[in-house]
């Protein structure tokens, strides 16, 4: 039996190499090549503006800090480093609401209630990448808002007071404000086409001269 020769080894050594090494460069230059990207979010939201409300006694609308917030991005890439975006990001905060009061035989009866303030926030962004893992971003901003206030009345014949709940939405009365978002992202690949990450994006209404809202997400990202 004949022994492989030191050149035949060598060049099937060096053929195998130049395989991996082409491949490995074909798994890093396709993510650059796809230009659409879709993007999940849902995190935390803290908003500065609608946790400011003070309740009184006979006017209930404040509610936490702390709350959540999700939705979708679509996003274009332009050029090496930059791409546009079309974002919607959902924030809920709530507070719940314990109105005591004493029935006609002296027992203490809660009324309990759960109000919510909650924005729609449509963006229209740029986004940088200063590293393959770190990118900003700015754009502008619309935003809705549906929130509730909750109005204590006199007790009924059992001693309970009657409630009444008024909702101010873009039904019926149009609560829409024009702003500004930055933030910025951290992110790293999963596989080929995912990427996992956490954005952190602060909402800024240039309309009332208001910070808004700050939103700090974990993000899931497709390459298409």
């Amino acid at each position: 039996m004949r022994k492989p020769s030191t050149t035949n080894t060598f060049f099937s050594t060096a053929t195998l190499a130049l395989l991996s090494w082409g491949q490995a460069a074909q798994a890093q230059e396709a993510p650059t090549t796809r230009r659409f990207a879709v993007q999940v979010h849902y995190g935390a939201a803290g908003n500065f503006f609608a946790s400011s409300f003070k309740d009184t006694p006979y006017e209930l609308q404040h509610v936490n800090f702390l709350g959540t917030a999700g939705g979708a991005e679509v996003s274009y890439r332009v050029g090496r480093a930059g791409a546009v975006a079309l974002a919607y990001t959902r924030s809920v905060n709530m507070d719940e609401k314990h109105i005591a009061y004493l029935t006609n035989w002296g027992a203490t009866r809660y009324v309990d209630f759960r109000l919510r303030y909650v924005n729609n926030a449509f963006q229209a962004i740029y986004e940088r990448a200063l590293t393959p893992d770190f990118k900003v971003h700015a754009g502008l901003l619309y935003i809705t808002t549906a929130s509730q206030t909750l109005y204590p009345g006199p007790p009924n014949s059992y001693g309970a007071p009657y409630t009444t709940i008024d909702e101010i939405n873009m039904g019926n009365s149009y609560p829409e404000e024009g702003g500004v978002v930055a933030g910025l992202e951290y992110s790293r690949p999963i596989d080929t086409r995912l990427r996992l990450g956490i954005k952190a994006r602060g909402y800024y209404l240039t309309s009332g001269r208001t910070f808004e809202m700050l939103t700090l997400t974990p993000t899931l990202s497709y390459s298409l």
